[in-house]
């Protein structure tokens, strides 16, 4: 079954290369771990940070985002969820980040990005930089 797999894989690569060339795939996958290794600018705004991270985001990506901005990007540290969405009511604009879904954290959670910490809030994981 492994070697059937591999094969596949195999199949894949080659045809990747002969459709992208030789470089393209391996560019693309450089650019994606750069993505989100990124140094996130804390220190802006609220809305500028939401304008520059989230605004072209996914509704459980731009929760986690605005989790990350209110926790400064800490890992583990908890943020009630009447917090989150006091801040999120008051950029709801459309082109920011919209109408408050209770789906968001729940597909944030099964993703791995944020925890919940307590009953009634958030943390974030290791994995929450792969949202950018």
């Amino acid at each position: 079954m492994d070697r059937e797999l591999n094969k596949i894989i195999r199949r894949i690569e080659k045809l990747e290369k002969a459709v992208f060339g030789a470089g393209k795939a391996k560019e693309r996958k450089q650019k994606a771990e750069t993505t989100h290794t990124m140094d996130i600018d804390f220190s802006l705004n609220k809305s500028a940070f939401v304008k520059r991270y989230a605004a072209d985001k996914s509704g459980p990506k731009k929760f986690t985002l605005l989790l990350a901005y209110l926790a400064k990007g800490e890992v583990g540290k908890g943020i009630k969820v009447g917090e989150i969405r006091k801040h999120w009511s008051k950029m709801s604009a459309k082109q920011m980040l919209g109408k408050f879904n209770r789906f968001y954290p729940n597909d944030a959670k099964t993703k791995g990005w944020i925890d919940p910490k307590e009953h009634g809030s958030y943390a974030l994981t290791k994995e929450w930089k792969k949202v950018l």
